[in-house]
């Protein structure tokens, strides 16, 4: 009874080491993929010349400035489609600023 439950957590911790070990391959072929990635993108930033502080400060200007006007727009009158939203009026006197079981008109019941 006691050797059939070691052997049957010496299987179950055979398998786990095996399932780890493909998880870890896994992860290290993505990152292999990942590296070359980052390493692709700086030789094509290399190639296109040097870069001095002055021109990267100007581009980065260029950019948050952009970036500002784009807000600046979203923000302005067009919503981006959206309608604007009319103010809700009194149903007795057509006034903006209370509604109808506020009202402060008289009404005239006719009985």
């Amino acid at each position: 009874m006691a050797i059939d439950q070691l052997k049957k957590g010496a299987e179950v911790m055979m398998l786990s080491a095996e399932l780890m070990r493909d998880r870890i391959s896994s992860l290290e072929k993505a990152n292999s993929a990942a590296s070359e990635r980052r390493r692709r993108s700086k030789r094509r930033i290399q190639k296109q010349g040097v870069l001095t502080k002055g021109a990267g400060e100007d581009i980065l200007a260029q950019n948050e400035a952009d970036q500002q006007i784009a807000h600046e727009e979203r923000q302005g009158g067009a919503r981006s489609g959206l309608s604007q939203r009319a103010q809700r009026r009194c149903t007795r006197c057509k006034e903006t600023g209370h509604n109808s079981r506020t009202c402060k008109t008289d009404t005239i019941n006719i009985e």
